[in-house]
């Protein structure tokens, strides 16, 4: 192994450059076996944040539903990675703010025609 600062030749089990002392090789991260982590399911997170906004805001109903639907795919098709809850709130709340925004057009639609 060649150290990239000074150009000299290393040992490969060398951490540490014998002639320079510049770092070569960072020590190698443990992991413990038992710690189960689950990758992410990034859809469904993105429809949570969307369809909480949606009811905060009103504007991203649509979206925050096409996420949770993709967000459900990808944990049926990865189920290690999870987040069906957090797509069914995006499903949820995005589906609620369609139906106010659409109750509310109708609503202004009536009250134009009398």
């Amino acid at each position: 192994m060649f150290c990239y600062r000074c150009g000299k030749a290393n040992e490969d089990d060398n951490r540490f450059c014998k002639y320079c002392g510049t770092m070569i090789r960072p020590p190698a991260v443990v992991v413990p076996e038992d710690l189960n982590y689950f990758p992410p399911n990034p859809d469904a997170l993105w429809a949570y944040y969307l369809g909480i906004a949606s009811l905060l805001c009103g504007i991203t109903g649509i979206p925050a539903i096409v996420m949770g639907i993709r967000g459900l795919r990808y944990a049926k098709l990865h189920p290690e990675a999870r987040g069906e809850v957090h797509a069914w709130v995006g499903i949820i709340g995005g589906a609620l703010t369609v139906l106010c925004v659409f109750m509310l057009i109708i609503g202004v639609v009536i009250s134009a025609c009398l």
